[in-house]
């Protein structure tokens, strides 16, 4: 595919999920992906146990909410384009005073330069419309050194057995069912991720600095400043 139809393709998607869609996400979805993201909660509070984590694409404030809980040493910043995630987000935060969540693009972030030790997203690249204008967001605002950990679909993470029985094992059957399905149409081919998201992030500032995995559930993206 070229970089120019992708693009294309991508604004054909709603970036936002409208109030229905974030109602039946919060019911459904964002249930299903809890054990997969208190993994990566676990992760990042193993990485980076003070300062301040920015989660893109924060949706109803699962993973933001986590991290927050196991670490009181950070401050969390969940931002979403749906204005009724948001809210939800909030409402589910009541009691975590270090898990905060605002209402904004990704493609350009209230907040200042090199201000944040980490930056993660889980679900959200294919939503986005720009990406390439929020890779250069993450890298303005991250500290020098500093990563941002982007998380998507990839149905080649379903294709071998013996892995897709150890996921159905650890997570149940609406991963191993739906799984392979739900990466096909909420995420990139590994193909895709190679060739057009590389693309994208050559013309970044993180161009050269990043690395692509197929981990756990998801294509995982590190991308990292070194300036």
């Amino acid at each position: 595919m070229s970089l120019t139809r992708f693009i294309k393709d991508l604004l054909r998607k709603p970036e936002s999920i409208p109030t229905p869609g974030a109602i039946f996400y919060n019911a459904t979805v964002a249930k299903v992906l809890r054990k997969p993201e208190t993994k990566i909660a676990n992760d990042i509070v193993a990485k980076t146990g003070k300062g301040t984590i920015l989660d893109l694409g924060s949706g109803t404030g699962y993973l933001s909410i986590e991290i927050a809980k196991r670490s009181t040493g950070l401050q969390v910043y969940g931002i979403d384009l749906s204005r009724q995630m948001v809210k939800i987000a909030r409402r589910h935060a009541k009691g975590v005073d270090n898990a905060q969540f605002v209402y904004g693009n990704a493609a350009k972030l209230p907040f200042k330069d090199k201000s944040i030790d980490l930056v993660v997203s889980t679900g959200a690249l294919h939503h986005w419309r720009a990406p390439r204008l929020v890779f250069d967001e993450c890298y303005r605002v991250l500290k020098t050194g500093a990563e941002a950990w982007i998380y998507d679909g990839c149905p080649e993470v379903f294709r071998d057995k013996a892995a897709r029985t150890k996921l159905y094992e650890e997570y149940g059957f609406l991963i191993g069912r739906f799984g392979p399905r739900v990466s096909t149409l909420h995420g990139f081919t590994r193909d895709e991720y190679q060739t057009v998201i590389k693309d994208m992030l050559e013309q970044t500032a993180f161009k050269g600095n990043y690395q692509m995995a197929l981990t756990d559930i998801w294509m995982k993206m590190t991308l990292k400043k070194h300036h």
